[in-house]
């Protein structure tokens, strides 16, 4: 053995300091005109966010030491932060973009550390949460032929999808490839003040002359407009809150039953006043959330772009400790018909409840789908067919309970009876048909002189006698007309039945290695 000493080598002690000194120099406090720069703005820097989002003392950093491969230590963490960490004791992935390094931007050591995260989180099973602000890729680093084979968050994010979920926090400024991730993601709360879009106010002025604000690409847009996004919060201790809540909801990953939580003492039984909820009038609005609100637990209700569609209500909750989604149509707005948006919004509020086995509760009140010249523009033929795709495609237990109207393609939309729900049930206020009496006179006999009004009429009370509960009930084509006190217990008890054991809902299943999408 040599007794050879290296004199211009430092002892460990020294070496481990200087480690700690770089490590330090990453650090907020370590850059404080920085910090001053982003709480001008209103934003909490990278750091911060984590800190809030997660348990205390959970988070785990990777890549702490990682600098900017064009400017070193110039750029600490390459606008980066990511790491392991928990919340409510449940193991995740964080990524969080520091807007303070060259404005988040995606260069090679920056994309380097989010595939390490995409990695382990696909490689563990465990939630990927991305808080993003920038505006994509670094032009400084990634131009040029060579980025034909770079980065792989695509194929990752893809792979990911439906094996564990997928979050994002839209915190400030997010273009172009930060903006794609957002797109990618099952669950996306955006800050108020923040923006959103493919290219940036500048890049869009350059490539088409058209003048626009980063407010046309805020929250108001893409939380009400275009329903891109399943939340608009003003603070982004909203933002975190909501991350947490949907996180409480989910498996950590899809070969994982739903958390359930205790149950808590509570009068399944229904107060009277669910008996008033429905109007004598057909015809008169109701707003369908006060049902859901009755039916869910307290705790942990989180209803899914309620801004969007409102035709249409998408929530998570539990009933009972179970975890559940609901689908229901609102008759507060456009009487519960279902078009295009609605039919998108449903489709994808169906998708994640299969890939995450949470039963489906359909509260049905629907009239119908929109008609016309305009509803056809939106190619509604096809999107119309999408959340029936969803439902023949699941496996999930799914549970209907038909309220008031359910009429023609809208009906089978809603849970029908051909999808083998676990539960069919009506209220006595139920009232099922291909199409309104109405209608049905209106197309038989509407151009018939001779045909009195009289008969007309007649038709139409016949027709409507048709329609109620306890013709289906004779026939067996239904489960029950049900009490309305008794919905959430008759709820409850269906799905005390079917925990734990395996189901696949609907027909027989052929060997095939996927179905094909409508749209």
């Amino acid at each position: 053995m040599s007794d050879f000493v290296d004199p211009t080598r430092q002892s460990l002690a020294a070496m481990t300091q200087e480690c700690l000194e770089l490590k330090k120099a990453a650090l907020d406090e370590s850059r404080p005109h920085a910090v001053t720069a982003q709480h001008k703005r209103g934003r909490l820097t990278a750091r911060e966010r984590v800190d809030q989002l997660v348990d205390s003392d959970s988070f785990s950093e990777l890549g702490q030491l990682a600098r900017s491969a064009s400017r070193g230590e110039a750029d600490p963490g390459d606008g980066i932060v990511v790491g392991r960490a928990r919340v409510d004791r449940r193991p995740v992935v964080v990524v969080s973009y520091d807007f303070t390094v060259d404005g988040g931007s995606m260069g090679r050591v920056n994309d380097e550390k989010f595939a390490r995260a995409r990695q382990i989180s696909l490689r563990t099973g465990v939630p990927l949460v991305m808080l993003v602000e920038g505006g994509g890729a670094r032009i400084t680093e990634r131009m040029g032929s060579t980025t034909i084979r770079g980065h792989e968050r695509f194929s990752d994010l893809g792979l990911l999808s439906g094996w564990a979920p997928i979050l994002c926090g839209v915190v400030g400024p997010t273009y172009a490839g930060h903006a794609n991730l957002v797109a990618l993601s099952d669950f996306v709360v955006m800050l108020k003040g923040a923006s959103l879009g493919l290219a940036g106010p500048r890049l869009v002025r350059a490539a088409t002359g058209e003048d626009v604000q980063t407010e046309d690409f805020g929250p108001a847009f893409h939380a009400r407009t275009v329903g891109s996004v399943e939340l608009e919060v003003d603070t982004e201790q909203e933002l975190f809150r909501a991350l947490r809540n949907y996180l409480r909801l989910m498996p950590s990953n899809s070969s994982m039953r739903p958390p359930r939580t205790e149950r808590k003492s509570r009068d399944e039984l229904l107060s009277d006043e669910v008996l008033s909820l429905i109007p004598g009038n057909s015809q008169r609005p109701y707003d369908m959330r006060s049902l859901i609100g009755l039916i869910l637990d307290e705790e942990d209700k989180l209803e899914l772009k309620p801004s969007f569609a409102r035709n249409i209500v998408t929530t998570l909750g539990r009933i009972g400790g179970h975890v559940v989604g609901v689908v229901a149509n609102n008759p507060m707005f456009m009487a519960g018909v279902l078009d295009s948006p609605a039919s998108d919004k449903m489709a994808r509020f169906i998708n994640i409840c299969d890939a995450y086995g949470i039963p489906i509760v359909v509260l049905v009140d629907v009239p119908g789908y929109m008609v016309g010249k305009a509803a056809e523009k939106t190619n509604l033929m096809r999107r119309s067919m999408r959340p029936l795709w969803e439902i023949s495609q699941s496996t999930v237990p799914i549970l209907t309970v038909v309220v008031r109207k359910a009429y023609g393609l809208a009906y089978h939309t809603m849970g029908g009876a051909e999808f083998h729900p676990e539960l069919m049930v009506c209220w006595p206020s139920a009232r099922v048909s291909p199409m309104g009496a109405e209608g049905a006179v209106n197309i038989l006999y509407g151009k018939d002189d001779t045909i009195t009004t009289e008969f007309k009429a007649e038709q139409v009370r016949h027709y409507k006698s048709l329609e109620e509960p306890i013709v289906a009930a004779s026939e067996f084509k239904i489960d029950d007309i049900i009490d309305p006190r008794e919905t959430r217990r008759v709820l409850l008890e269906t799905l005390d039945f079917i925990d734990g054991s395996p189901h696949a809902s609907g027909h027989w299943r052929p060997p095939k290695k996927r179905g094909i999408a409508p749209v």
